[in-house]
C-alpha cells in the first residue's frame, strides 16, 4: 500500500469511495505524475510541483489545484460544485467530469510552465515533460531539450537570450 492508499483507507466509506474514483480519474489523466502528500492531503505532482490535490470532509469532498488562479480560468464547472479561488467543493457521491478535470489540469500545467527566470518545464496534457530548459527575462537561455510523447529525446540545442546558438541535434526515435 502507498501513503495515498493509507490516507484514503482512514476516510469514511462515502468520502473514500468518491475520492478513489477521483484518484483513478487523475491517474488516467496524469500517468506521468507522482502521487504524494502535499499540504497534508493526497496530490499528483509533476517536476516537484503539485498539480491536483483532493480530500474528504464531513459534508463534501474537495479538489485543490494548488493555485489561487486556476479555478477562475476554467469554464463549465458543474453547477452542483461550489468554487472559490483555491478550492472546488463537490457533494459526496458526485463525480467531477473528466472534461472538467482535464481543463483544471491543463491550466495548472500551463501556470507551472510560466517561468520567466530559472528552470522551465513545458508539459504534454498527461503531465509528461515536453521540453525543459532555462529562461532569462522571459527568453529561452541556455541548454534546452525537447521530448516526444513516448518520452524519448527529440531535439537538443542552446539559446542565448532567445537566439539559437551552437550545435543543435535532432535525435532519431529510440535514442
Amino acid at each position: 500500500m502507498t501513503v495515498i492508499d493509507d490516507y484514503l483507507a482512514r476516510l469514511p466509506a462515502p468520502q473514500r469511495d468518491t475520492l478513489i474514483h477521483l484518484r483513478d480519474s487523475l491517474r488516467e489523466l496524469l500517468p506521468a505524475a507522482e502521487e504524494r502528500i502535499s499540504y497534508r492531503m493526497p496530490c499528483f505532482a509533476v517536476q516537484g510541483k503539485a498539480v491536483a490535490g483532493f480530500d474528504g470532509f464531513k459534508d463534501h469532498c474537495s479538489y485543490f489545484p494548488h493555485s489561487g488562479s486556476v479555478i477562475g480560468e476554467v469554464d463549465g464547472l458543474p453547477t452542483w460544485a461550489d468554487a472559490d479561488a483555491g478550492t472546488l467543493r463537490f457533494p459526496i457521491g458526485k463525480r467531477l467530469p473528466k472534461g472538467v478535470l482535464r481543463k483544471l489540469i491543463r491550466v495548472r500545467l500551463d501556470e507551472i510552465s510560466s517561468v520567466v527566470n530559472g528552470k522551465r518545464f513545458e508539459f504534454f496534457d498527461d503531465g509528461s515533460v515536453k521540453a525543459a530548459g532555462s529562461m532569462k527575462d522571459g527568453e529561452l537561455h541556455g541548454a534546452w531539450r525537447w521530448y516526444r510523447r513516448d518520452g524519448s529525446l527529440m531535439r537538443t540545442g542552446s539559446f542565448d537570450r532567445g537566439e539559437r546558438v551552437g550545435e543543435w541535434q535532432t535525435h532519431p526515435r529510440g535514442t
